[in-house]
């Protein structure tokens, strides 16, 4: 997808770091939400780095139809009424004195915010629409092979065929066109994230006892990636 070397492989240290810290995070004693949905970033960011390393390919109609779903997941745990578990016991709602009691209802101490889960929700979206770009690209016959174009120096890896399109060239094609506007803005939005969550993420270092730093490096990880990923698409 990336045609920088260096860029590439930076990026493909980022996102394994990140999928590891998500994985090793989903594997410990944690409540059954938290656990999900740390599994689904380490599901994303793996797929995320597949995308990226030469020669590997898995198939596109099922990541894209996992990551749905994730995203309704995230949206449904969003508009719930119990928040997504971070740890901890469920805290009681307070109720103003004099107010008309009702159903309880209780949320979790140090549980995500809807914001969040709502823009976890957006990062599974968009990542099912990379796949499916990328897909079409790849019907489409703008997947970038060296030796079909006819450019010199630029043999596949191990004798295969490269996968993945190049910063500096593509193929034109018919469909290549119909999803660089969306991967333009995304990949401006996914910027502006990357750019708050990071700055979320040295704020947090510098505070004493680095309170959730794991958590704004994993959203910052898979923004940035998302960004710099849909800027290739977009090209």
């Amino acid at each position: 997808m990336i045609g920088n070397e260096v860029l590439r492989w930076a990026l493909t240290a980022l996102l394994l770091a990140a999928s590891l810290y998500a994985s090793v995070r989903a594997g410990r004693k944690s409540p059954p939400a938290a656990r999900v949905g740390l599994a689904l970033h380490a599901a994303m960011l793996v797929a995320m780095m597949a995308m990226l390393l030469p020669g590997l390919r898995w198939p596109a109609l099922p990541q894209i139809v996992f990551f749905g779903l994730a995203a309704w997941w995230f949206a449904l745990r969003a508009v719930s009424r119990r928040r997504v578990p971070a740890g901890g016991l469920p805290v009681p709602v307070t109720r103003p004195p004099g107010s008309v009691s009702g159903p309880e209802h209780c949320r979790r101490a140090g549980g995500a915010g809807r914001g969040v889960l709502l823009y976890n929700s957006l990062t599974m979206t968009a990542m099912a629409f990379m796949l499916a770009a990328m897909d079409l690209h790849v019907a489409g016959g703008t997947l970038a092979i060296p030796e079909a174009a006819g450019l010199p120096g630029q043999t596949p890896h191990h004798g295969g065929p490269v996968v993945g399109l190049s910063l500096s060239g593509s193929l034109p094609g018919a469909e290549q066109g119909w999803g660089s506007q969306p991967a333009l803005a995304l990949a401006l939005a996914f910027g502006v994230a990357g750019a708050v969550w990071g700055l979320l993420l040295f704020r947090r270092l510098r505070t004493p006892g680095r309170p959730r730093s794991g958590d704004a490096f994993l959203e910052f990880a898979g923004s940035t990636s998302m960004a710099a990923m849909f800027a290739a698409l977009a090209v």
